[in-house]
């Protein structure tokens, strides 16, 4: 199959709803072993968490255990005695972190409400200390929860049905699939990187979602927000699988439209939340099929994903070296980000430097990048050539990069289909797609 490869990056929809990784925003300059440890997890790293728990004990090791449980979205998390106790804290870094723990897992696991409660909490406490630009964050978040607070959280009708749909590769490399929203047929993006499901303006309104009282905005993938509206769909339907009151962000039409030649736009996203519900599935864009899979009998192997909110990770070799990248399949291409550039400057000074455009919902933002070529990856047991694979260098301006990369639809479509397993916290590989064919 041929597919136009997009240069620059097209959608790397990233929603500012992390308020764990706010609360860090503000760590001291040599931050303790335990700070580190929920610095790099906020980042998709677990090591060092892992290590930390080891030897903590009492409260450190309450919320180290916290937060590895919450990485494999343990619903049980947001209910933990635990971190509720050490949200009464005297302790501010004690108290920060359960509350961010709490903010995250409580809108993770669709409790708006507790998420409003905790989230208010959290960017008071920010505030208090000076850290203006985290409680902005945070009240981003939990502004979008009391919009969702009185609406009944996302489930699915009955139980998930395997089955499958349509797939395919849109022009620009995005894997696209069919739906169906309060019973009328939409094609939408499937976007592990989109922390809500979206639609746009026209969309929603041929749809007949329900819109919430009220408005707010949402960071976007580049630089500054982009307002919304938040609507609730009634019945989606994938793959023979129904959900109920699934949320999702309504935005402008011209905010979802792109300057790509030719033009390009997107009327729906299908966002991590919905994935999550359906729990098991697999993508062969290839084969124009993606199916809903009945959950795996054992675990195959350990997890190769983890979370911190509605963002998930998977552990990369690049060129041998393990970097934990976000995998956001609405993004293309692959990209490294100038965390890494910092963390690598000896790889990065040998690379060739130049100008690159990134857009996302509501704007553009040109970035100076440096490309490698032939950068070889590897991940879930498989291995590739990338050949060309972008590092966004430091900038003196504008917001700091909060992953070390993205992991996007460029190299997932190398191979013949990719399995996502939110149970097992599992990426799955399918083989190598021949060169011929892509």
């Amino acid at each position: 199959m041929t597919r136009t490869r997009l240069l620059p990056p097209l959608l790397a929809f990233l929603l500012a709803l992390s308020p764990a990784a706010q609360a860090q925003a503000s760590a001291p300059a040599s931050p303790s072993p335990i700070d580190a440890a929920f610095e790099a997890a906020e980042r998709g790293d677990l090591g060092p968490a892992e290590r930390a728990l080891r030897t903590a004990e009492g409260d450190a090791a309450a919320l180290l255990r916290a937060r590895l449980a919450a990485a494999r979205y343990d619903a049980a998390v947001a209910r933990d005695p635990a971190l509720a106790r050490l949200a009464e804290s005297g302790d501010r870094a004690l108290r920060d972190a359960a509350l961010a723990i709490l903010t995250s897992a409580s809108f993770a696991g669709g409790d708006y409400r507790a998420a409003e409660a905790w989230g208010r909490r959290l960017a008071e406490a920010q505030a208090a200390r000076g850290d203006a630009e985290g409680a902005a964050g945070t009240e981003r978040a939990w502004r979008l929860a009391a919009l969702l607070a009185g609406s009944p959280a996302l489930a699915v009708e009955g139980e998930v049905r395997e089955g499958e749909t349509a797939a395919r590769l849109d022009r620009v490399g995005l894997p696209r699939i069919d739906m169906a929203v309060n019973g009328m047929a939409q094609e939408a993006v499937f976007d592990t990187g989109a922390n809500l499901s979206v639609l746009s303006a026209e969309t929603a309104r041929r749809l007949g979602l329900r819109l919430l009282d009220g408005a707010s905005n949402v960071g976007n993938g580049v630089q500054g927000t982009v307002p919304i509206r938040v609507g609730i769909a009634d019945r989606l339907t994938i793959a023979g699988t129904m959900l109920r009151n699934v949320p999702f962000l309504i935005i402008d039409d011209a905010q979802l439209t792109f300057p790509i030649p030719g033009g390009y736009d997107i009327k729906a996203i299908v966002g991590l939340p919905v994935m999550r519900a359906l729990g098991r599935m697999r993508l062969a864009a290839a084969a124009g099929r993606f199916a809903v899979l009945a959950p795996a009998e054992a675990q195959p192997a350990p997890p190769n994903m983890s979370a911190s909110g509605n963002n998930v990770f998977v552990t990369v070799a690049v060129d041998g070296q393990s970097v934990p990248m976000h995998l956001d399949t609405g993004a293309n291409p692959t990209r490294l980000s100038a965390l890494y550039a910092a963390a690598h400057p000896e790889t990065v000074a040998a690379l060739a430097r130049s100008q690159a455009g990134l857009a996302s919902a509501g704007g553009a933002v040109a970035v100076s990048v440096a490309t490698w070529r032939d950068a070889p990856l590897a991940l879930a047991g498989r291995t590739l050539v990338l050949p060309s694979l972008q590092v966004a260098l430091p900038a003196a301006a504008g917001p700091a990069p909060r992953f070390m990369g993205v992991l996007g639809s460029d190299v997932l479509g190398r191979f013949e289909s990719y399995t996502l397993d939110f149970r097992a916290m599992r990426l799955e590989l399918g083989g190598p797609v021949a060169a011929a064919a892509r």
